[in-house]
């Protein structure tokens, strides 16, 4: 919820676009906590009603029920545990690009793509890639291709490259958000006063890149195995950008210690490349049998949520132990939510 506050009007020049929409229907809720809660709750409720419909219109059996896959699996579960996170916001804005791509406006879907840098700069590694992927993976010219390419790159280029707050930017935006009374976190906002020297003195990123490998290897090879060969320059070059998009995450591993938010993106990119490549052009029985094994594989990839939560893994021993674990009362049903206190 911190992070929906940090608006350009505090003098922040990262993760701004959010805080910005929000800030003056915030001032007016009294920068309530009740107020950020809802607008991420109903942001995750955007993102279920454009799956659901997705499901229900898709015209391919992989896009019918490659979304159903990602529920079944632990990253399915992720999605709801990280409400809140600007990474939903991402995802959006991914999906109405996408949707205006499929209708031919290029030009306003290459507009809402250069918005995702300013909500968050980790699009560079998560939607920018996939969307680069859609582009060139459809019937667009080369060069209106590399237009369309080149913008949202570009901006996330400028987000870099400007400093991440202006000073007092951490003063400023506590004394305006103070007055709605709740615990904003003091790490989301020492991100922006962090160097990546200091953040890599935190923790070690090579444990968390090889905690990754076996996962990015997995999906780099069902990826490989899904587009199949190239047969001309382009071909070459949308393939590359689709194997490229799904281990993108991967690089994430030196940009922070999130590892299992990192092993969940890296599961969406998977699941989006996919969904992408696989329009009715694709072998379909070989799509089909490298999805099957690469979400059968990924399965057994720890991914622990928040607060000590972990999923359950899809296996007839911890189906059959689940009820104790999770709900030790007898009295108590599969779907009754455990409480933290």
């Amino acid at each position: 919820m911190t992070l929906q506050t940090t608006s350009l009007a505090d003098g922040f020049h990262r993760r701004f676009l959010v805080a910005t929409v929000l800030h003056p229907f915030a001032e007016w809720a009294g920068n309530a906590y009740w107020f950020h809660a809802a607008f991420s709750f109903g942001v995750l409720a955007l993102l279920l009603a454009v799956i659901v419909t997705t499901v229900v219109r898709a015209t391919t059996p992989v896009r019918r029920w490659l979304p159903v896959a990602f529920f079944l699996h632990p990253a399915g579960g992720y999605l709801f545990h990280e409400v809140g996170y600007l990474d939903q916001v991402l995802f959006l804005l991914l999906f109405v690009a996408l949707w205006l791509g499929r209708r031919g406006r290029w030009c306003t879907a290459t507009l809402v793509m250069t918005l995702a840098p300013t909500t968050h700069e980790i699009s560079a590694l998560t939607v920018i890639p996939v969307w680069l992927l859609a582009v060139w993976h459809s019937s667009l010219p080369t060069r209106t291709a590399l237009a369309a390419s080149i913008l949202p790159v570009a901006v996330n280029a400028l987000v870099f490259a400007a400093p991440p707050a202006a000073p007092g930017a951490r003063e400023h935006l506590i004394t305006r958000i103070s007055e709605g009374g709740w615990n904003w976190r003091a790490d989301a906002l020492a991100l922006f006063f962090r160097t990546q020297a200091e953040s890599w003195s935190a923790y070690d990123p090579w444990n968390i890149a090889l905690f990754l490998t076996p996962l990015v290897l997995v999906v780099i090879v069902v990826t490989a195995v899904v587009i199949g060969p190239g047969h001309d320059a382009r071909s070459w070059v949308t393939r590359s950008l689709a194997v490229g998009a799904s281990g993108a995450p991967f690089l994430l591993s030196f940009g922070g210690w999130d590892q299992h938010r990192w092993a969940f993106l890296l599961c969406v990119n998977l699941v989006l490349v996919a969904w992408v490549w696989c329009d009715g052009r694709e072998n379909m029985k070989r799509a089909v049998v490298a999805l099957g094994l690469g979400l059968l594989l990924i399965t057994h990839t720890p991914m622990d949520y928040f607060d000590g939560f972990k999923s359950v893994p899809l296996t007839g021993t911890a189906f059959r132990s689940y009820g104790q674990v999770a709900h030790p009362d007898p009295q108590g049903g599969p779907f009754d939510m455990p409480l933290r206190w």
